[in-house]
Protein backbone atom coordinates (compact mmCIF):
# COMPACT_ATOMS: atom_id res chain seq x y z
CA UNK A 1 0.00 0.00 0.00
CA UNK A 2 1.37 3.42 -0.94
CA UNK A 3 2.27 5.69 1.96
CA UNK A 4 0.53 8.98 2.67
CA UNK A 5 3.21 11.04 1.00
CA UNK A 6 2.80 9.09 -2.26
CA UNK A 7 -0.97 9.38 -2.16
CA UNK A 8 -0.69 13.17 -1.99
CA UNK A 9 1.23 13.16 -5.27
CA UNK A 10 -1.23 12.71 -8.16
CA UNK A 11 1.48 11.21 -10.36
CA UNK A 12 2.67 8.33 -8.17
CA UNK A 13 1.90 4.75 -9.19
CA UNK A 14 -0.40 3.28 -6.54
CA UNK A 15 0.22 -0.45 -6.72
CA UNK A 16 0.24 -3.36 -4.29
CA UNK A 17 3.14 -4.75 -6.30
CA UNK A 18 6.29 -3.49 -4.57
CA UNK A 19 8.25 -3.89 -7.82
CA UNK A 20 5.99 -1.31 -9.47
CA UNK A 21 6.05 1.16 -6.57
CA UNK A 22 7.62 4.53 -7.38
CA UNK A 23 7.67 3.76 -11.10
CA UNK A 24 6.23 5.99 -13.81
CA UNK A 25 4.53 5.75 -17.17
CA UNK A 26 6.51 7.07 -20.11
CA UNK A 27 4.65 7.66 -23.39
CA UNK A 28 6.56 6.49 -26.45
CA UNK A 29 5.16 7.65 -29.79
CA UNK A 30 8.17 7.63 -32.14
CA UNK A 31 11.13 5.33 -32.52
CA UNK A 32 11.02 4.50 -28.80
CA UNK A 33 7.89 2.42 -29.47
CA UNK A 34 10.26 -0.19 -30.90
CA UNK A 35 11.92 -2.48 -28.36
CA UNK A 36 14.98 -2.55 -30.63
CA UNK A 37 15.41 1.15 -29.86
CA UNK A 38 14.08 1.45 -26.31
CA UNK A 39 15.66 -1.73 -24.93
CA UNK A 40 18.28 -2.59 -27.52
CA UNK A 41 19.77 0.89 -27.89
CA UNK A 42 18.73 2.78 -24.74
CA UNK A 43 18.79 -0.21 -22.35
CA UNK A 44 15.37 0.61 -20.91
CA UNK A 45 13.32 -2.45 -19.95
CA UNK A 46 9.65 -1.69 -19.14
CA UNK A 47 7.77 -3.97 -16.75
CA UNK A 48 4.50 -3.10 -18.52
CA UNK A 49 3.64 -1.81 -22.00
CA UNK A 50 0.13 -0.53 -22.79
CA UNK A 51 -1.17 0.75 -26.15
CA UNK A 52 -2.88 4.09 -25.56
CA UNK A 53 -4.38 7.12 -27.25
CA UNK A 54 -3.91 10.79 -26.36
CA UNK A 55 -6.94 12.67 -27.61
CA UNK A 56 -5.55 16.22 -27.83
CA UNK A 57 -2.21 15.42 -29.47
CA UNK A 58 -1.12 14.45 -32.96
CA UNK A 59 2.04 13.07 -34.50
CA UNK A 60 3.99 15.30 -36.82
CA UNK A 61 7.46 15.29 -38.37
CA UNK A 62 8.40 18.90 -37.67
CA UNK A 63 11.64 18.13 -35.83
CA UNK A 64 14.46 18.77 -38.26
CA UNK A 65 17.09 16.16 -38.87
CA UNK A 66 19.57 16.10 -41.74
CA UNK A 67 18.36 17.09 -45.21
CA UNK A 68 18.63 14.41 -47.90
CA UNK A 69 19.29 11.77 -45.21
CA UNK A 70 16.84 12.02 -42.29
CA UNK A 71 14.83 15.21 -42.92
CA UNK A 72 12.12 14.92 -40.26
CA UNK A 73 11.72 13.08 -36.97
CA UNK A 74 8.52 12.33 -35.09
CA UNK A 75 7.31 14.80 -32.48
CA UNK A 76 3.90 15.59 -31.06
CA UNK A 77 1.97 18.83 -30.87
CA UNK A 78 -1.03 19.73 -28.79
CA UNK A 79 -4.20 20.66 -30.65
CA UNK A 80 -7.67 21.66 -29.55
CA UNK A 81 -10.96 20.31 -30.94
CA UNK A 82 -10.60 22.50 -34.04
CA UNK A 83 -7.04 21.28 -34.73
CA UNK A 84 -5.58 24.59 -33.56
CA UNK A 85 -2.11 24.24 -32.09
CA UNK A 86 -2.01 25.20 -28.41
CA UNK A 87 0.94 25.48 -25.99
CA UNK A 88 2.01 22.45 -23.98
CA UNK A 89 2.41 22.58 -20.21
CA UNK A 90 5.67 21.63 -18.55
CA UNK A 91 5.54 18.75 -16.11
CA UNK A 92 6.69 19.39 -12.56
CA UNK A 93 7.52 15.78 -11.73
CA UNK A 94 7.92 12.55 -13.63
CA UNK A 95 5.90 10.03 -11.63
CA UNK A 96 2.50 8.76 -12.64
CA UNK A 97 -0.58 7.35 -11.03
CA UNK A 98 -2.22 3.99 -11.61
CA UNK A 99 -5.09 3.57 -14.09
CA UNK A 100 -8.62 4.68 -13.27
CA UNK A 101 -11.86 3.88 -15.16
CA UNK A 102 -13.21 6.21 -17.84
CA UNK A 103 -16.84 6.57 -18.80
CA UNK A 104 -16.13 5.96 -22.46
CA UNK A 105 -13.55 4.09 -24.52
CA UNK A 106 -11.90 4.96 -27.81
CA UNK A 107 -13.92 6.68 -30.52
CA UNK A 108 -12.69 4.69 -33.51
CA UNK A 109 -14.39 7.12 -35.91
CA UNK A 110 -11.54 9.57 -35.19
CA UNK A 111 -8.80 7.22 -36.30
CA UNK A 112 -9.12 7.04 -40.06
CA UNK A 113 -8.32 10.65 -40.94
CA UNK A 114 -5.18 12.54 -41.89
CA UNK A 115 -4.24 16.12 -42.71
CA UNK A 116 -1.94 17.60 -45.31
CA UNK A 117 1.80 17.12 -45.45
CA UNK A 118 3.31 14.30 -43.45
CA UNK A 119 1.33 14.85 -40.25
CA UNK A 120 -0.84 12.11 -38.77
CA UNK A 121 -4.12 13.41 -37.39
CA UNK A 122 -5.29 12.62 -33.85
CA UNK A 123 -5.92 11.04 -31.63
CA UNK A 124 -2.27 10.21 -31.15
CA UNK A 125 -1.55 6.54 -30.55
CA UNK A 126 1.48 5.36 -28.63
CA UNK A 127 2.73 3.02 -25.93
CA UNK A 128 2.71 3.76 -22.20
CA UNK A 129 5.78 2.07 -20.72
CA UNK A 130 6.02 1.51 -16.97
CA UNK A 131 9.66 2.23 -16.10
CA UNK A 132 11.83 3.38 -13.24
CA UNK A 133 12.82 6.96 -12.55
CA UNK A 134 16.43 6.05 -13.37
CA UNK A 135 15.36 4.72 -16.77
CA UNK A 136 13.37 7.89 -17.43
CA UNK A 137 16.44 9.96 -16.59
CA UNK A 138 18.45 7.84 -19.02
CA UNK A 139 15.91 8.46 -21.80
CA UNK A 140 16.15 12.20 -21.18
CA UNK A 141 19.95 12.06 -21.16
CA UNK A 142 20.10 10.18 -24.47
CA UNK A 143 17.53 12.20 -26.41
CA UNK A 144 18.09 15.45 -28.30
CA UNK A 145 18.66 17.71 -25.29
CA UNK A 146 20.81 15.14 -23.47
CA UNK A 147 19.43 16.12 -20.08
CA UNK A 148 19.89 19.87 -20.45
CA UNK A 149 16.62 21.57 -19.39
CA UNK A 150 14.41 22.79 -22.25
CA UNK A 151 17.13 22.10 -24.84
CA UNK A 152 16.10 19.83 -27.71
CA UNK A 153 13.27 18.26 -25.72
CA UNK A 154 11.28 19.08 -22.61
CA UNK A 155 9.12 16.91 -20.38
CA UNK A 156 5.36 17.28 -20.29
CA UNK A 157 2.54 15.33 -18.69
CA UNK A 158 -0.29 13.91 -20.82
CA UNK A 159 -3.55 12.11 -20.12
CA UNK A 160 -3.70 8.77 -21.92
CA UNK A 161 -6.51 6.30 -22.57
CA UNK A 162 -5.74 2.60 -22.82
CA UNK A 163 -7.48 0.50 -25.44
CA UNK A 164 -9.72 -1.03 -22.76
CA UNK A 165 -10.97 2.41 -21.69
CA UNK A 166 -8.80 3.12 -18.66
CA UNK A 167 -7.13 6.46 -17.95
CA UNK A 168 -3.55 6.98 -16.89
CA UNK A 169 -1.16 9.91 -16.77
CA UNK A 170 2.22 9.65 -18.40
CA UNK A 171 5.21 11.83 -19.09
CA UNK A 172 6.72 12.25 -22.51
CA UNK A 173 9.14 14.42 -24.42
CA UNK A 174 8.20 17.19 -26.84
CA UNK A 175 10.67 18.89 -29.13
CA UNK A 176 11.76 22.48 -28.70
CA UNK A 177 13.15 22.42 -32.26
CA UNK A 178 10.56 22.54 -35.03
CA UNK A 179 10.40 23.59 -38.67
CA UNK A 180 6.89 24.78 -39.52
CA UNK A 181 7.69 26.82 -42.63
CA UNK A 182 8.16 23.69 -44.74
CA UNK A 183 6.80 20.15 -44.79
CA UNK A 184 9.36 17.63 -43.52
CA UNK A 185 9.08 13.94 -44.28
CA UNK A 186 10.66 11.04 -42.44
CA UNK A 187 13.15 8.73 -44.09
CA UNK A 188 11.96 5.23 -45.10
CA UNK A 189 14.20 3.88 -42.32
CA UNK A 190 12.65 6.03 -39.60
CA UNK A 191 9.08 5.48 -40.77
CA UNK A 192 9.79 1.75 -40.79
CA UNK A 193 10.85 1.86 -37.13
CA UNK A 194 7.58 3.58 -36.19
CA UNK A 195 5.50 1.01 -38.07
CA UNK A 196 7.52 -1.84 -36.55
CA UNK A 197 6.99 -0.50 -33.02
CA UNK A 198 3.28 0.08 -33.64
CA UNK A 199 2.82 -3.50 -34.84
CA UNK A 200 4.93 -4.88 -32.01
CA UNK A 201 2.67 -3.36 -29.35
CA UNK A 202 -0.64 -3.94 -31.12
CA UNK A 203 -1.61 -0.38 -31.99
CA UNK A 204 -4.91 0.03 -33.85
CA UNK A 205 -4.76 -1.16 -37.50
CA UNK A 206 -6.32 2.15 -38.58
CA UNK A 207 -3.46 4.08 -36.98
CA UNK A 208 -0.83 1.77 -38.45
CA UNK A 209 -2.43 2.39 -41.83
CA UNK A 210 -2.01 6.14 -41.31
CA UNK A 211 1.68 5.60 -40.55
CA UNK A 212 2.03 3.51 -43.69
CA UNK A 213 0.40 6.29 -45.71
CA UNK A 214 2.99 8.85 -44.58
CA UNK A 215 5.12 9.64 -47.62
CA UNK A 216 8.81 9.16 -46.78
CA UNK A 217 11.55 11.24 -48.32
CA UNK A 218 13.90 9.58 -50.80
CA UNK A 219 16.46 11.37 -52.99
CA UNK A 220 15.23 9.93 -56.27
CA UNK A 221 16.50 12.57 -58.69
CA UNK A 222 20.14 12.70 -59.75
CA UNK A 223 20.53 16.23 -58.40
CA UNK A 224 19.19 15.20 -55.00
CA UNK A 225 21.65 12.31 -54.84
CA UNK A 226 24.47 14.71 -55.69
CA UNK A 227 23.29 17.05 -52.92
CA UNK A 228 23.18 14.14 -50.47
CA UNK A 229 26.82 13.36 -51.27
CA UNK A 230 27.86 17.01 -50.93
CA UNK A 231 26.03 17.46 -47.62
CA UNK A 232 27.84 14.38 -46.33
CA UNK A 233 31.38 15.38 -47.25
CA UNK A 234 30.93 19.03 -46.23
CA UNK A 235 29.05 18.72 -42.96
CA UNK A 236 29.85 15.23 -41.64
CA UNK A 237 33.21 16.36 -40.18
CA UNK A 238 31.40 19.08 -38.22
CA UNK A 239 29.11 16.45 -36.68
CA UNK A 240 31.85 14.17 -35.34
CA UNK A 241 31.84 15.72 -31.81
CA UNK A 242 28.04 15.38 -31.60
CA UNK A 243 28.13 11.75 -32.71
CA UNK A 244 30.91 10.92 -30.27
CA UNK A 245 29.12 12.40 -27.26
CA UNK A 246 25.81 10.81 -28.31
CA UNK A 247 27.43 7.37 -28.41
CA UNK A 248 29.00 7.93 -24.98
CA UNK A 249 25.63 9.01 -23.59
CA UNK A 250 24.03 5.80 -24.85
CA UNK A 251 26.85 3.61 -23.60
CA UNK A 252 27.55 5.21 -20.23
CA UNK A 253 24.45 7.29 -19.47
CA UNK A 254 26.46 10.50 -19.23
CA UNK A 255 24.96 13.95 -19.64
CA UNK A 256 26.24 15.70 -22.76
CA UNK A 257 27.61 19.18 -21.93
CA UNK A 258 25.39 22.11 -22.84
CA UNK A 259 28.19 23.55 -24.96
CA UNK A 260 28.13 20.47 -27.19
CA UNK A 261 24.35 20.67 -27.53
CA UNK A 262 24.62 24.37 -28.42
CA UNK A 263 27.25 23.53 -31.03
CA UNK A 264 24.98 20.79 -32.41
CA UNK A 265 22.16 23.30 -32.78
CA UNK A 266 24.47 25.69 -34.60
CA UNK A 267 25.56 22.97 -37.04
CA UNK A 268 21.95 21.93 -37.65
CA UNK A 269 20.93 25.51 -38.45
CA UNK A 270 23.93 25.87 -40.74
CA UNK A 271 23.02 22.71 -42.66
CA UNK A 272 19.42 23.79 -43.13
CA UNK A 273 20.39 27.31 -44.20
CA UNK A 274 22.70 25.75 -46.78
CA UNK A 275 19.84 23.51 -47.90
CA UNK A 276 17.33 26.35 -48.22
CA UNK A 277 19.62 28.83 -49.96
CA UNK A 278 21.99 26.64 -51.98
CA UNK A 279 21.26 22.95 -52.28
CA UNK A 280 17.47 22.98 -52.70
CA UNK A 281 17.41 25.69 -55.42
CA UNK A 282 20.22 24.00 -57.36
CA UNK A 283 19.71 20.28 -56.78
CA UNK A 284 16.15 19.91 -55.47
CA UNK A 285 14.62 19.68 -52.02
CA UNK A 286 16.08 17.41 -49.40
CA UNK A 287 13.03 17.12 -47.19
Amino acid sequence: MADAKDNENPLVVASSNNHERDMLYYLGYGSNMSSKVLSGRRHVYPVKSLPVTVSNYQLTFEMEGLPYWEPGFGVIRCVDDDSTVVPETNVATTKTQDSKPLQTGIDSSKLNTSIGGSDVDGPLHGVAFLITQEEMDHIVNTEGGSGNPNVGYRLIEVECTTYDGMSLRAVTLVSTRRITSAVLHPSPRYRGILIEGANEHGLAPEYIQLLEEVQPYEPKKFGQRVAKFLVTIIFAPLMIPNIGFALMALAFGIKVPLSVITYQGWVTRLVWHAHDWIFAPVFGKGC
